[in-house]
């Protein structure tokens, strides 16, 4: 566990990344629902039930991360916080019920992406906004490698062929950047 803390953790990483300021800047806000696909140490799960009192729905393949992210839920008191397991590419989350669904450098990992955003297209209300954080394609000082990074070409491709559309795109630093899609 201390691993996974310490990989997705590092100080650099998360002030970049800066979980509430990007949430609150892709329009989430008190009353919305958030299901946050790869939810890792929960740092995205636990800013949007910091903003939020509806359900947060935090997904995760990895037992070590959901017992971590068990153990933070415990210990914070979040009651609006529902962690659970992924076996495969059918999402364990109902029709119609997000407000917003997050997927923070998780999207370049997925075996076939245009099956997750279709997935995501079936647990969003139809108002709902998809958030993907992702690394830049190119060489930067952290991320994932290069060979596995996705174009922000690719990713507006794939979200529009499940009938999204781009709707805001920022930057988070040299490494990361946001897009939001509804």
């Amino acid at each position: 566990m201390s691993r996974l803390i310490s990989k997705l953790e590092r100080e650099e990483r998360v002030r970049e990344l800066s979980p509430t300021t990007t949430l609150m800047k892709a329009g989430f806000k008190e009353g919305m629902s958030m299901c946050d696909i790869g939810a890792g140490t929960g740092l995205f799960t636990f800013a949007a039930a910091s903003i939020s009192n509806n359900e947060i729905i935090a997904l995760e393949i990895s037992d070590d991360a959901i017992a971590l992210l068990e153990s933070r839920k415990a210990e914070k008191n979040f009651s609006n916080i529902s962690i659970r397991k992924v076996k495969n590419q059918i999402l364990p989350v109902e029709d119609s019920v997000c407000d917003m669904v997050i997927m923070v450098t998780v999207l370049h990992e997925i075996e076939k992406p245009s099956q997750m955003i279709r997935e995501i297209k079936r647990l969003l209300k139809a108002s709902g906004k998809l958030l993907i954080v992702e690394f830049f394609h190119k060489d930067t000082p952290m991320g994932a490698p290069l060979i596995e990074r996705m174009a922000e070409t690719t990713i507006i491709d794939l979200c529009e062929e499940q009938g999204f559309l781009e709707v805001e795109r920022f930057c988070l630093g040299e490494n990361l950047y946001a897009m939001v899609f509804e």
